[in-house]
């Protein structure tokens, strides 16, 4: 016990923590506010669920790391409670919190904090051990991390020495009886001689007993300055994470005078942007999941969250001049200087735009990230920069662009050669039909693709087979924005949404079907910024529920076909969480199938085919092509027909496979021709 020095160990680590945490803090001030803090409850149940319940790191690829790093995280948790206790007993030598004193819960608590100290040294050794042999090419290999865990590792070894210690010193504290480790280390150290004499003794419980104080409160102010500041900063990223559906894009405000067209510098970005790069843990699981990243593409996510990072440290001095002279200003009454940010340019610069243009925007970075950092909106709002401030792109994309904004598809045909498929198909506008209740939007690919042109004559067979009632736009539809608005080009994709919304009120539209993922992803999750409160329904789950209902009955005798095997589209599956409906239609199609295969990549962790955030219009002039990546994939299972419920997953599968010339033997198929097969098979 020895209250003046404990004090003043305190005092100055607090001080230090303090000044670190506000040149962490301060420059956050500095730029663009959000509101990340409504619906409280739900955010503290994700916090709960991904912060402390560590939920991304049972991953059944990676399960003995991910249960090493939880041991320690948890470890931390309950070890810190003895902490507490040992800075109090600086100054009381047996105080405890309320409720841990002489009760069946400290018993409780003593056996518990023992297990966990056991299990962190455990985990601190299988990280270190991965770090030293295996060496995971996603991980950032340094000298840093495995210093963290040594150091790790010595705090719980001195909290065992000080336990032990403790115990001789004082053999009838209430605690021994459940304190299995601490028992252990005494009975070791009497053996070894060292218990028995009373220099000794109290030589190791002030190494045991300052040391473990001592490197927690070193530990508290490292971690500020180093990658784990993540151990502060997980818990308020999760807390802040978007509470928009997965697939949606934030809506730009383009008529305040204020407005910002795209990010370019730290300044611009929302302040939830710098806590990703804080929270990064550089642990890889985004670069390892990432379809560029593996077909050798410039991009890592983890490379761009980094080094925006350090480009946040290397302007932290001047952000925090900036913001203490604001601050200081306001304090006195007085008006804050004019705030003309003159951060540098990071686009372009920093972030070379071969990176940018090389996202698909697939969500697999997201969905594999385990602190939750928003990677794609990062990308996002610097492509639109690119393309609304600079004009810069591709080449590739300049006519794409105009095909758009021109005749509202991205081949740049006639818009009034929309209906031209259908024509022979008695399908109905809402004009012939006022009374539809469907409305089947049959998006660009359908309407112009001559393959998707097929699908879209499928689809619309079924639902007459089915009695359906519904209408097409026919020459009236419009393309729905998706591309455009994930290439960067806000405003053309904002007018564009705003006149499909408008025409779909005027025509008294309530339920939407759609064979693309990618309309029925924008419908669904970013057409309510725009006042589309409409039902969207994907054609798997229409087909779906029709087989339910007995409206489609496949017959037996399906052959031809070979073993199945289904490929998720990332924005069917991953983002918006339509896993089963496809495989409920499989199912009910058993007696017409040879047999349905598995891929080891699906569901959450389908891969991309390589055609999303508009890689479908820009050529592959780096690495390898991911459509390759992804069919090779598929033909590792053995199947002989590659079904998808997209029309780009169907393009890109497709042109692999003519690639390979393998069209002879392997099929390409929409879901909805495979049941349409069985439908009419004798």
């Amino acid at each position: 016990m020895n209250p003046i020095l404990m004090t003043l160990l305190i005092v100055a680590a607090l001080c230090l923590f303090t000044y670190s945490m506000a040149k962490r803090i301060l420059p956050l001030t500095r730029m663009q506010p959000e509101v990340r803090w409504d619906r409280p409850m739900q955010r503290l149940k994700q916090m709960t669920a991904y912060a402390i319940g560590q939920k991304r790191f049972f991953h059944r690829f990676e399960f003995t790391h991910g249960l090493a790093h939880v041991l320690i995280f948890w470890g931390f948790l309950v070890v810190g409670i003895n902490t507490i206790h040992l800075i109090g007993r600086g100054y009381a030598i047996h105080w405890s919190l309320p409720l841990l004193g002489d009760t069946f819960l400290a018993l409780a608590y003593a056996a518990l904090k023992d297990l966990f100290v056991i299990l962190v040294m455990i985990g601190t050794l299988i990280a270190l051990a991965r770090r030293l042999f295996l060496r995971p090419a996603r991980m950032t290999i340094g000298w840093e991390p495995n210093l963290i865990l040594l150091w790790i590792f010595a705090m719980m070894a001195l909290d065992t020495l000080y336990a032990g210690t403790l115990f001789i010193r004082y053999p009838d504290l209430y605690e021994i009886k459940a304190a299995f480790l601490g028992v252990w280390c005494r009975s070791l150290l009497i053996e070894a001689g060292w218990g028995n004499n009373p220099e000794t003794v109290n030589m190791l419980y002030a190494i045991g007993y300052w040391g473990h104080v001592v490197m927690v409160l070193t530990f508290l102010n490292y971690l500020p300055y180093g990658k784990h500041f993540h151990v502060i900063t997980s818990l308020p990223n999760v807390f802040f994470k978007a509470l928009k559906p997965k697939g949606a894009l934030a809506k730009q405000d383009l008529e305040s005078e204020d407005a910002i067209y795209g990010v370019s510098q730290l300044e611009e970005m929302p302040f939830k942007r710098a806590v990703d790069m804080y929270t990064c843990t550089e642990c890889g699981r985004c670069e390892a999941n990432c379809p560029a990243h593996i077909s050798e593409k410039p991009l890592s996510p983890k490379r761009l969250i980094m080094d925006l990072r350090n480009h946040l440290k290397k302007r932290t001095p001047d952000m925090c001049h900036v913001a203490i002279d604001t601050l200081k200003a306001r304090i006195a009454g007085a008006k804050p200087a004019e705030e003309t940010p003159e951060g540098e340019i990071v686009v372009g610069e920093l972030v070379k735009d071969d990176v940018l243009w090389s996202c698909t925007t697939c969500g697999n970075c997201i969905t594999n990230c385990p602190t939750l950092i928003e990677h794609v909106d990062h990308i996002v709002d610097m492509r639109r920069y690119l393309v609304q401030v600079e004009g810069r792109t591709p080449g590739e994309l300049t006519p794409v662009f105009k095909n758009f904004e021109n005749m509202s598809n991205p081949w740049g045909l006639a818009s009034n050669a929309r209906a031209d498929w259908f024509e022979s198909l008695g399908v109905k506008t809402p004009a012939e039909n006022p009374d539809f209740e469907y409305l089947l939007y049959v998006g660009c690919a359908g309407s112009f693709d001559n393959r998707n042109k097929k699908v879209a004559t499928t689809l619309v067979k079924l639902l007459q087979t089915a009695n359906v009632n519904f209408a097409c736009l026919g020459n009236d539809e419009s393309c729905c924005g998706e591309t455009v608005r994930r290439l960067g080009n806000e405003y053309l994709a904002q007018a564009m949404m705003e006149a499909n919304v408008s025409l779909w009120k005027d025509t008294g539209v309530k339920k939407i079907i759609t064979a693309c993922p990618h309309c029925f992803n924008t419908f669904k999750n970013e057409y309510e910024q725009f006042g589309g409160d409409f039902t969207y329904i994907h054609h798997t789950e229409m087909i779906q529920a029709l087989l339910g209902s007995g409206k489609l009955n496949p017959k037996p005798g399906l052959n031809g076909n070979g073993p199945v095997v289904y490929h998720d589209a990332c924005y069917l599956g991953r983002y918006n969480n339509i896993f089963e409906a496809p495989r409920k239609i499989l199912s009910r199609m058993q007696t017409a199938l040879t047999d349905v295969v598995t891929p080891e990549r699906e569901k959450r962790t389908s891969f991309c085919c390589g055609a999303g955030g508009g890689r479908m219009w820009m050529e592959e002039h780096i690495g390898e092509r991911i459509n390759k990546l992804r069919c090779d994939q598929l033909l590792e299972t053995g199947a002989r027909t590659l079904l998808t419920a997209c029309p780009y997953c169907l393009i890109m599968l497709e042109d692999a496979i003519k690639d390979k010339e393998r069209e002879d033997e392997i099929k390409v198929m929409d879901i909805a021709e495979l049941v349409k097969t069985a439908i009419t098979a004798p």
